[in-house]
């Protein structure tokens, strides 16, 4: 099984970046069924038998798995409008908030694609300069630094001849960090600019070059490795990987200017006596053990990937005491209690910069967090002012997590019948039910069999999830429904 984490903005462009079309509207070509008012698009067919794990019974490529895949995404549905008929869901009021989240990051990530990535030019001679380049590997030691000062200094003992693996063995135990890095590689832009130059020679010191967690990193180049694309389908798709890196890069860049716009002269202050009380219990939900942090993992592997994106609240109780009423901090003038700071993290669960990080580091990355959400926020008001909540992808994704969640219940409520069951057992029993609904919803069920023909499915196991986001998972987990690889319901697409 891989686990592969993207950019934030990279991954979603495939999603995103669509042919014109008025907003609301779905365009037929990108329908591979209709489930009554529902509908499945081959990218959703695609990711989610390709960015999610699929059980032992469709995990290869073949014909009769790639059926099943079909049935278990139909089956979700059908499921889902089950649900829904009964309603009574007791989270619905968390459940919205959830949705809206979900909504306003699509609507953030959709914005960005229109606005900045389709809108980015880029002449020829930056790709064929690039290209030249584009199939190096470069080996480097590094040493990460918490501040700009100490690693001046590092950068200065590293310069008069003293070796990195001394000075990193005089500050820590251990081997000093070795690592290869390609011209594809997901690095920060600043690191990728200092390695990836034509006059770059062995034995350079690179750096301080801060980090996205406000750290510094001191690199040293050990050598490099060449890998000439030499068959010509091999060169056209470089060419293209490398065009494409390109325009990330400028897009990214005049997006992060077009923010840094819209974010100058607003001001944000923390109330220090309430936030130093406030980061102190909340690094106790942040900041997980070793194994709490793995069976969260696994929980969302396996089970409910939403876990991952569930938002944590501070409890009050505990000396000195919060109370909901006590201001964090102030924005723009206006104060922030911890309630409506709460009610904000209901949609928008706290992204913080540094992945790794101990007590100590805690509060400056909370603070980092919170001045991140509110940014955020700006970003949303102006995707609402721009009516890109409209356009059909992002009606179709909310439809995606929200038809998974009624799934889901289906299954709890029939597992509470089957509880003690094995996976095997519980499909046997499931099959049946499944096989009755798509009788029941048989004449409003549509698929276009060309398009599921002209698919074709990996057996690579892989859990795709976005960095720097809210809601890092991709697609929800796979809908374990039926065994059923029979296509003998509905009717084709004519």
């Amino acid at each position: 099984m891989k686990w592969i984490s993207h950019f934030g903005f990279f991954l979603v462009l495939a999603l995103f970046i669509t042919g014109c079309t008025k907003p609301g509207i779905v365009p037929e070509h990108v329908v591979l069924a209709k489930v009554g008012p529902r509908i499945i698009t081959i990218d959703d067919f695609i990711r989610r038998a390709e960015y999610s794990i699929r059980p032992d019974y469709c995990r290869q490529s073949n014909y009769i798995h790639k059926k099943i895949v079909l049935n278990s995404l139909i089956a979700e549905k059908l499921t889902a409008l089950a649900v829904e008929k009964l309603g009574n869901d007791p989270d619905k009021v968390q459940f919205q908030a959830y949705l809206t989240g979900r909504r306003e990051q699509a609507m953030r990530q959709r914005f960005y694609a229109d606005t900045f990535y389709s809108q980015t030019n880029i002449a020829e001679k930056e790709i064929q300069s690039s290209y030249s380049l584009s199939g190096r590997r470069i080996k480097v030691n590094f040493i990460n630094l918490p501040d700009e000062q100490t690693a001046i200094k590092i950068r200065q003992l590293l310069q008069n001849g003293i070796a990195i693996d001394s000075i990193y063995g005089f500050l820590w135990e251990g081997t000093v960090p070795e690592k290869e890095i390609s011209w594809f590689d997901r690095d920060q832009e600043e690191i990728h600019q200092a390695l990836f130059t034509k006059d770059q020679q062995k034995g350079n010191v690179l750096g301080p070059i801060r980090t996205e967690d406000d750290t510094y990193v001191i690199m040293t180049v050990n050598g490099w490795i060449d890998q000439p694309a030499i068959k010509a389908e091999d060169q056209k798709q470089r060419y293209e990987d490398v065009k494409e890196r390109i325009m990330e890069t400028k897009a990214k860049k005049a997006y992060l200017t077009w923010v840094a716009g819209i974010m100058a002269g607003k001001s944000f202050e923390l109330n220090p006596q309430v936030f130093q009380t406030y980061a102190e219990r909340a690094a106790n939900h942040y900041i997980q053990t070793d194994s709490a942090r793995q069976s969260a993992l696994n929980q969302a592997l396996w089970e409910r990937p939403m876990i991952m994106d569930q938002p944590k609240t501070v409890p009050g109780q505990g000396k000195p005491e919060l109370k909901e009423e006590m201001t964090l901090f102030s924005y723009e003038g206006e104060e922030w209690n911890i309630e409506r700071f709460h009610t904000l993290l209901k949609k928008h669960p706290l992204v913080f910069r540094k992945r790794k990080m101990n007590r100590s580091e805690f509060p400056a990355q909370l603070r980092l967090a919170i001045a991140d959400l509110l940014r955020d926020e700006e970003i949303t008001k102006e995707c609402y002012r721009s009516g890109i909540g409209d356009h059909w992808s992002i009606g179709l994704n909310i439809e995606l997590w929200q038809d998974a969640y009624f799934s889901m219940q289906f299954l709890d409520r029939f597992q509470k019948t089957g509880s003690g069951h094995t996976q095997e057992q519980r499909l046997d029993m499931l099959n049946p039910i499944i096989d009755s609904l798509q009788a029941v919803y048989s004449d409003q069920i549509e698929i276009d069999m060309d398009a599921f023909e002209a698919i074709e499915l990996t057996a690579t196991d892989m859990m795709v999830t976005q960095r720097g986001v809210p809601y890092p998972v991709m697609v929800p987990s796979f809908p374990i429904l039926t065994t059923d690889s029979r296509l003998d319901y509905g009717s084709k697409k004519d």
